[in-house]
């Protein structure tokens, strides 16, 4: 995992700046807040799944024992680490 860490790559300054304007943006009211995003969705087979989601194609899949394949990670794997993010 080495390759993959990013400890002392973050920009502080940066991340604080845009945090603030969303902050002072949030503050200004509803207008200009609407964020839209959309997801196609195609069963590849069994419990797998394909998402298109802005620029990006994830798959999610379920364990075995939740009679899938185990290839990817489940919804439920997404859901958590997005309240993290």
């Amino acid at each position: 995992m080495a390759d993959r860490d990013v400890r002392g790559r973050i920009d502080l300054a940066k991340f604080r700046g845009v945090m603030k304007e969303q902050q002072e943006a949030a503050r200004q009211g509803p207008e200009g807040q609407e964020i839209t995003v959309r997801a196609k969705i195609r069963l590849l087979g069994d419990q797998l799944k394909e998402a298109r989601v802005g620029g990006y194609t994830i798959l999610c899949d379920e364990a075995k024992e939740r009679r899938g394949g185990g290839t990817a990670p489940a919804p439920l794997h997404y859901f958590a680490a997005a309240i993290g993010f």
